[in-house]
Formats: C-alpha cells, sequence, structure tokens
C-alpha cells in the first residue's frame, strides 16, 4: 500500500485523523505514523508496503473511532493489523488504543 492508500483508508474511518502527531486537547483525537517501508518483493521488484501504527486516545471507554478504525483496517485484505490497548493515562485521563500494522 501507498502512503496515499494508507492515509485515504484512515481518513474514511476519522476524518480528523493527522499524520504523525497531533496537539489536541480534545476530548478525543487520532494520529498516524509509518514507521518502516518493508522489503516486500513481487514479480523480482519491490512493492511499497509500509509498518505504520494508529495512535487512538479517547476519554470514554467504548470510543466508536477507536472501534470503527479497527473495522476498516481489518476489512483491507492488504493490512495485517493488532489493536493494543495502551492503557489508561492517569495524568491525562485520555485512554490509549494503539494500532499496529503492516501493509
Amino acid at each position: 500500500m501507498t502512503l496515499t492508500e494508507i492515509k485515504t483508508l484512515l481518513v474514511s474511518a476519522d476524518p480528523g485523523i493527522k499524520h504523525y502527531f497531533s496537539k489536541s486537547t480534545a476530548s478525543a483525537y487520532s494520529y498516524w505514523e509509518e514507521t518502516q517501508l518493508l522489503p516486500h518483493m513481487e514479480d523480482d521488484r519491490h512493492i511499497e508496503a509500509w509498518r505504520f501504527y494508529v495512535h487512538r486516545f479517547t476519554k470514554e471507554e467504548d470510543d466508536a473511532t477507536a472501534a470503527a478504525i479497527f473495522q476498516a483496517l481489518d476489512a483491507d485484505p492488504r493490512i495485517s493489523v493488532r489493536w493494543v490497548q495502551g492503557g489508561y493515562e492517569q495524568d491525562t485521563g485520555y485512554l490509549h488504543h494503539i494500532f499496529e500494522c503492516e501493509g
């Protein structure tokens, strides 16, 4: 997947998602970041594929946007995704959802 394809997919699940970071102080926000171009080959040529992470911070236990992000990632056959709970951040009151992805 190209970075543009990843961004398009994520914006479909969360229109307010940012790339790399967010300085938001809202009750919920998301950002994503690519971390590694994967060595994926097909027909003796490199195919663009990325390891990337999506971060969702929310103060709601059952956040609908976190679920929508997971559903969008999980529905795409080009992506493998693992949903990890980053825990509760006592100093900010946010729950941190982390989506570890390759695609």
